[in-house]
């Protein structure tokens, strides 16, 4: 007989931190920036500054995702050439 476990999976518990940590961040950041001494129109200004900024290194970060990622495809692509060439060599002896 197979057990059922009452306990989350650990993916789930990791998952879960993630989101209440990143949660956490983006509302103090947000309160941080609601009592800043700053007037409304400049807060709205430096606001839609750090946001734009953080868009671009998203975009960036992506970017360089993209990059690595075809990186390790290529790399993996040659490996697995050459592991069937050597394959294919050793069938034909």
């Amino acid at each position: 007989m197979s057990q059922k476990s009452n306990h989350p999976s650990a993916g789930r518990l990791i998952c879960g931190m993630f989101f209440v940590i990143f949660f956490s961040l983006f509302a103090g950041i947000f309160i941080g920036f609601l009592i800043a001494p700053q007037s409304g129109r400049r807060f709205r200004e430096s606001l839609k500054s750090w946001l734009n900024e953080m868009v671009e290194r998203g975009k960036f970060t992506i970017e360089e995702a993209k990059v690595y990622g075809n990186e390790f495809l290529d790399k993996s692509r040659e490996r697995v050439e050459s592991f069937s060439s050597k394959i294919k060599s050793d069938l034909r002896e």
